[in-house]
Parts: structure tokens; sequence; C-alpha cells
């Protein structure tokens, strides 16, 4: 190859690196209220939130050349959604929309009529919907899990569905700026993460980085975990980092990179994260490890557990980027020594990553699967006698699951089982699940830890019309076990869309299935325990 060749290729490299390849999909300028990989509630966030500038109905753009592949509509979650497929492998996906392109937006209307249903997600063929790089293809809105206006933008692999990060994918926001870190904290890990709280190191930030005073330990064993967030240049908004980097005496022991997760591994977060300080109202602090249970491929190298040896001063340093290099780097020397482990009397049974574990007595029982725990802990078992039931204290909330896992009751008190939930709470959190009745034992489904008990329900939902205008009729379903399982409007006897975004707001646009004249609207739904309620409207349009 010529060098005049050579040197295009490498410029070519360049451009795709920086990520100059794709437009942005917002018809406004680029901007981040959130980037790919940073942490939330039980999960990463999985693409880039675009900036819509706090309004809704912005022109959505398609970032290449493809064709519709699927369009997904939910109260929470994505929302109002479209999936495209391209050419070159990739699938984008444009999310929490409000009215799609017209005549996308009146084929999906049609779908939504024939399959009676409002909540859709169904594939579209391909090549009915050709879209060109940079066509307008939606209009930006507020729907689903979304907390205010803005574009929830995914890239993924289309034959694996394995979710990338667009600002190493053809995407690029000017940025110069390092990341901020904001503390440092050590754990011992002769012992498990979820049974001590971290030692906090304080932080000098210098011209060359952060460095800490001299870190003096009782362990032999030790790992790292830090706070820290991302800035680009011109802003302030504080997003997730790309990735880090763990050295002991100049020689790498781990790393993780934010390049691509899975949606069947976002729940890791919950071991990527010091979740018990988190949820115990503490700042998020992401390790620089892995725990035993900790199966994500996020991380590459060794499993950062550093090993001290005696007395010897050690070197450390952690080395914090983003997508495009600028780091930032913690230096510091850490000395542990061996402690003989004190021989504590174990009265409830510890349970472990990687092994089936087993808690049974004769009125409640569950069994954690052996992908379930990231680290080992103690369970403890307890009763609470409330004015409503038996509380059964399954440990508690701070100890993540990664698996679902059937909570079993013993209770043969209630005249009707169909009619009994089971209700779960820890702190502000609360759950209602159906349960399955057989030999005296209900049976529901969870993914937390707390307290469970049982609840005979049969308080039936309650409609509430809130408002009827010239062009819409909304109104509310509420529920004390707050959740619905079936909802079916009719008007005039007929199948009427209903949309019920965020769950809260049924909302019927009134179509060509509204007559002049006379009109009755009727609404049937249904919770959890089988309780249903009808409620019957006249209006006149």
């Amino acid at each position: 190859m010529k060098p005049t060749a050579l040197f295009i290729c490498f410029l070519l490299g360049m451009f795709i690196a920086v990520g100059q390849k794709y437009p942005w999909p917002v018809g406004a300028t680029p901007e981040l209220t959130a980037n790919f990989g940073e942490l939330r509630s039980n999960h990463y966030h999985m693409g880039l939130d675009g900036r819509t500038q706090q309004r809704e109905n912005l022109d959505i753009y398609s970032m290449e050349e493809g064709y519709v592949s699927r369009i997904k509509i939910e109260p929470w979650g994505f929302g109002r959604a479209i999936y495209i497929d391209h050419p070159n492998g990739i699938t984008s996906l444009y999310a929490h929309l409000n009215d799609f392109y017209p005549e996308l937006e009146a084929w999906v209307k049609q779908k939504q009529y024939e399959a009676e249903r409002w909540q859709i997600d169904i594939p579209v063929p391909a090549g009915l919907f050709p879209v060109k790089r940079k066509q307008l293809i939606a209009y930006s809105g507020n729907t689903g899990g979304s907390m205010g206006p803005h574009l929830h933008f995914e890239m993924r692999d289309t034959k694996t569905e394995v979710v990338l990060n667009p600002l190493k994918h053809g995407f690029h926001i000017a940025d110069k700026t390092p990341p901020d870190v904001l503390r440092l904290a050590v754990y011992d890990r002769t012992i498990s993460t979820y049974e001590q709280s971290p030692r906090y190191i304080p932080l000098i930030k210098t011209a060359g980085g952060y460095t800490a005073q001299d870190i003096v330990l009782k362990t032999d064993r030790v790992s790292f975990g830090f706070t820290s967030y991302d800035r680009y240049t011109g802003s302030t908004n504080q997003n997730g980092i790309y990735g880090a980097a763990l050295f002991l005496n100049n020689v790498e022991q781990c790393r993780f990179r934010m390049d691509s997760i899975h949606y069947s591994h976002t729940r890791y977060l919950n071991a990527h994260i010091d979740y018990k300080t988190k949820l115990s109202g503490g700042p998020y602090i992401q390790h620089l490890s892995l725990l035993p249970g900790h199966l994500h491929h996020i991380y590459s190298g060794g499993d950062g557990i550093l090993t001290l040896n005696g007395d010897e001063w050690q070197d450390v340093k952690i080395i914090v980027y983003d997508p495009v290099g600028n780091q930032s780097t913690i230096r510091f020397k850490v000395r542990g020594s061996a402690v003989p482990a004190s021989v504590k009397k174990m009265n409830e049974p510890v349970f472990h990553p990687n092994v089936l574990n087993i808690f049974e007595n004769e009125n409640v029982r569950f069994y954690l699967p052996e992908k379930a725990l990231y680290d080992s802990f103690q369970f403890k078992y307890n009763t609470l006698n409330t004015a409503t039931g038996v509380v059964h204290q399954l440990h508690n909330g701070t100890v993540p699951v990664q698996e679902f896992f059937n909570v079993q009751i013993r209770d043969e008190s209630f005249p009707k089982p169909e009619k009994v939930v089971m209700h779960y709470y820890f702190g502000t959190r609360k759950k209602f699940a159906p349960t399955r009745y057989s030999n005296g034992w209900y049976t529901a489904a969870f993914r937390e830890l707390g307290n469970f008990k049982l609840l005979y329900d049969t308080i039936p939902p309650m409609i509430s019309v809130i408002t009827h205008t010239p062009s819409r009729i909304s109104f509310t379903i509420t529920d004390n076990a707050e959740e619905l399982v079936n909802f079916r409007a009719t008007l005039n006897g007929q199948w009427i869309l209903v949309s019920y975004d965020k769950g809260k707001n049924f909302v019927y646009k009134k179509d060509d299935r509204c007559k002049k004249g006379s009109n009755t609207l009727e609404i049937y739904v249904e919770d959890l325990a089988g309780n249903t309620s009808t409620r019957t409207f006249t209006f006149n349009h």
C-alpha cells in the first residue's frame, strides 16, 4: 500500500474513532443529560439521553438509512419507541416519543385496533417503512419512564442485541474535561462487602490528578471503590464515567469499561456498586474489583483484590477515564498486615454466591438460585405481628438479588385463596404480587429481600372520570395493590384505543368511533386478586 493510501486510511480511522460518523438524532444542539453506563436504580443507563430544551415535539431523525423493524408502546420503560435496522448490522432505538411520522403512526394505530391493545411490541415487516439518513421519524416526548422531556437513544448489535456505547461507535460530543473524583473507599476483603461499611480516604486534588495520605490497614486483602462523574466541555451535567483501571506497583490488576452491555446483564450494576451503602442513603461507590458472584463482562484482567505483603508499602494507582481519553489519576501508598480472623459463633446460616441457598421453617420458605447472589452474608430471619397479619423478615433489602425467587408462606386462615396477594416492602419500596395456592402454602415471585406478608384483597379498583373535553376523555384508576392485570374500554359496544402512559392517566382521544350525539363509554378493570370494577359514562359529542 502506498504511503498516501496509508495516510488516508489513518485519517479515516481517526474520523470514525472520534465519533464523526452519524448525525445527531435530535433537532437541537447536541447536548447530553445522561450517557451510556451511567448508574441507575437496579440497572445501567443503556444509551444516551439527548436534551430537547425541556420541550416536547422536537424533530427526531434516523441516524442512518435503514428500515423500521419494531415498534414498542408501554406505560413505563421506553414509552413510545421506534427500532430501525441499518445495513451495517446496527439497530438504533429512539424512545420516550410522542407521535411517529404520519404514515407510521397510522399503521401502528391500525395494528392496535386489530389487536385491541394499546400496549404493543410488534415487529415491522422489513422494507415496509424504509428511512433515509437524517429522515424525520417521530417527535420527542416524555412518555414511559421518562422524568422529563428528552430523547433516549440506543445503538445495538442487530444479531446479538448487545447494546453499544454510542460515544464509541460513531457519535461525538466535544470533550476536553477529565472526570472528577469525589471520594476513595477501601474494603477489607477477608469479610463480606455487605457486612462492613467502607472506609473513606480523603483525596487531595493536584495539578497531576489526585493524591491521598498513606493508608495503613489491619488486613492483607483489600479492594477499592470510588465515586466519580464525567462532564463534557461546556456542560455542568454530571454524567457517568466510561472506565477505570487499578495498578499495584505499576502492574495492572483490574479494569472495567462501559463499551457494551446486554439487557440481560444490566442488573449486574448491583454488583458493580456498593449496594448497601447506596440503599442506606449513601453515595454511589463503584467497585474496582469483582464480587464473587459478579458474572458481567465489563471487567477484564484480575479480580482487583490486592494481597498486601506484610508491612511493606505498596504503590497504588487508579486511572479514571472518559470515552475520548481524558483521564484523572489517583495515587497513594498502602500497607497492610495479616490479622488472625476472630472465630464468631454463627447463629444464622451463611448464604454464598454460586450455590443454591435454602431457608425454610414451618411457616415460610424460599430458595435462592445459584446465580442470585453477588457476595456472602449471614442471613437473618425474624417475624413481626401486625394488625394486618404476620410479617416475615427475610433478611433485609440492603443485600441485592440478581434473579427472581419464589417466597412461600403458609396460612390457612383465608376463606378464598384466590383473593390473597403477597406484599413486599423495605424502606420506601413496596411491591405486590399475585399468589399461587397449594396445600396451605401461598407462593409468589420476587427479586428482593426484605419484609413479606400476605394480604386478603377484596377491594375492587376505583374508576374516576377526570375530564371530558370536545377532543378527549381522561380518567384515573386506583387500586390498593397498585397493579392492574386487565383493562378494557368500549364505546357504544366497540373497543377503543385508550392510552395509559405511566399507568396513571387513561386518555381516549376521540376518533371516528365517537359518533355525533349521545355516546356510551364502558370501562372494565381487574386487579391482581381478581377484583373487578365497571363504570359506564354517557356523554354527547
